[in-house]
C-alpha cells in the first residue's frame, strides 16, 4: 500500500507541474554606462561588461569614456590594464542589476583599509540622474570623495561659502543647483591645497565632481559632464 501511494503521489505531483506556464524573461532594452579611472599613477585602463571590453580606447588616470549602451540585466563591470589578456581583472564589481533606460557610471577607485592600512583597488558603479534642474538658467552638480589618503570627510566651498558638508569617503553627495559661473574648492581637517575648479558649467546641464588628492593635505576636483 505504502508503495502505490508514493507512485500515486508522483504521478499527482508530476500532473500538476505540468500546468504551470513557464515564467516569463524579463524584458531587455539599453541601459547607459560610462568609465572612469580615477587610480592616480595607474596604467590606462580597459573597461569590461560580462568579460567583453567595451571602451573604445583605453582610459587613463583623471578621464572618462562617453556613455557606453549595455544591454539591460545582471552584469558585471571590471576595469584591467590595456593590454592585458581579457580576465585578469584589477577589479570588478559584483553583479548588479541594470534596468532598461538607466544611466550609471562606474569608478575604478583605489582604497584604504584604515586598521591594516593595505591598500587596495575596487570598482564601484553609481546611478546618474539625468533629469535638468528644475531651476531655469541652473546646472545640477554633485560631488564624490575618492580621496582614499585622507580619513575624514570633505566640504565643497564657493568662495567663504559652505554648500555641502560632512561627506565621507567613497560617498556621493546630494546634487544641488549652482550657477554656471560657481567655482568651488574642497575643506577638511588637515588639508593645506585645494585648487578652485569649474566656472564654466552649462545651464540645465549635470556634472559629477569626484575628489582625490595626491596626499592626505590635498585635495582635487575632476568634472565629468553626464
Amino acid at each position: 500500500m505504502k508503495k502505490s501511494f508514493f507512485l500515486s503521489l508522483t504521478l499527482g505531483v508530476l500532473f500538476l507541474s505540468s500546468c504551470f506556464k513557464a515564467p516569463k524573461p524579463d524584458p531587455v532594452g539599453d541601459a547607459y554606462v560610462k568609465a572612469v579611472n580615477t587610480v592616480k599613477g595607474s596604467n590606462s585602463q580597459e573597461f569590461y561588461l560580462n568579460g567583453t571590453k567595451r571602451n573604445a580606447a583605453a582610459i587613463p588616470y583623471g578621464e572618462a569614456t562617453p556613455y557606453i549602451t549595455v544591454s539591460s540585466g545582471s552584469s558585471q563591470f571590471a576595469f584591467a590594464d590595456a593590454g592585458t589578456v581579457s580576465g585578469t581583472a584589477n577589479a570588478a564589481t559584483q553583479l548588479v542589476g541594470v534596468p532598461i533606460g538607466v544611466y550609471a557610471t562606474t569608478f575604478y577607485i583605489k582604497v584604504k583599509n584604515q586598521t591594516t592600512l593595505e591598500e587596495s583597488l575596487m570598482a564601484t558603479i553609481i546611478n546618474d540622474d539625468m533629469k535638468p534642474s528644475l531651476v531655469a538658467g541652473k546646472a545640477k552638480v554633485r560631488f564624490i570623495h575618492l580621496n582614499y589618503l585622507l580619513n575624514n570627510s570633505i566640504s565643497v566651498m564657493s568662495g567663504t561659502s559652505s554648500l555641502l558638508t560632512g561627506i565621507p569617503f567613497g560617498s556621493a553627495s546630494s546634487y544641488i543647483d549652482v550657477d554656471p559661473g560657481t567655482k568651488f574648492t574642497f575643506k577638511a581637517t588637515d588639508v593645506t591645497t585645494s585648487p578652485e575648479i569649474g566656472g564654466n558649467f552649462l545651464a540645465n546641464k549635470n556634472y559629477t565632481i569626484w575628489v582625490d588628492g595626491a596626499s592626505a593635505t590635498e585635495l582635487t576636483g575632476h568634472i565629468i559632464a553626464q
